[in-house]
């Protein structure tokens, strides 16, 4: 720690998925944000592909079945897609992403991702089924950017989910 306090650790003998955290820098200001993860943030610095070999790498070791990355939005990070090549090689990868402009103007570099060995996957931010509750989060025209991602993703065969927002008063149960 930066105290210098000893750190927690625990011997894995098995790894089912190991989650990259790329950063917390984002395209967006969204005021809910879990990590308050804005333009320029930089509290959490970049991934880079030579940061994130090594675990990659270790993690095949130990049996990882699958990679996933979160921020920030992964879309802003210069090596993402070195990253996911690089991972796909090996094993399946999910990516959550808020589906906006960042990934809109890298999509003619996720699809070829599609002809790698192991499969990707999208889980994309739209928070409310109407662009007006969604963008009031999120920005002004970034409903109809998340839905074009969604579609465009869908088009070449990507499995997309959709993270959403939970209201408090929701019956869980109903929304099935």
């Amino acid at each position: 720690t930066p105290e210098g306090t000893p750190r927690g650790y625990i011997q894995p003998t098995m790894l089912r998925e190991l989650w990259f955290h790329t950063g917390t820098t984002c395209n967006l200001s969204c005021p809910f944000c879990l990590e308050g993860s804005k333009p320029g943030d930089n509290r959490l610095h970049r991934i880079h592909f030579n940061d994130a070999r090594p675990f990659i790498d270790e993690a095949l070791d130990l049996g990882v079945e699958q990679f996933s990355f979160t921020g920030g939005e992964p879309f802003v990070i210069r090596d993402m897609i070195c990253i996911l090549e690089y991972a796909l090689e090996h094993r399946p990868c999910m990516v959550l992403t808020n589906g906006t402009d960042p990934i809109i103007k890298r999509m003619k570099d996720v699809i070829p991702l599609l002809e790698k060995p192991n499969p990707i996957a999208f889980r994309i931010s739209i928070d409310y089924p109407d662009a007006a509750r969604h963008d009031a989060g999120r920005g002004d025209g970034n409903f109809d950017k998340a839905l074009k991602t969604v579609r465009a993703l869908h088009d070449h065969g990507i499995r997309v989910s959709i993270a959403r927002q939970m209201p408090k008063d929701e019956d869980s149960e109903a929304t099935d």
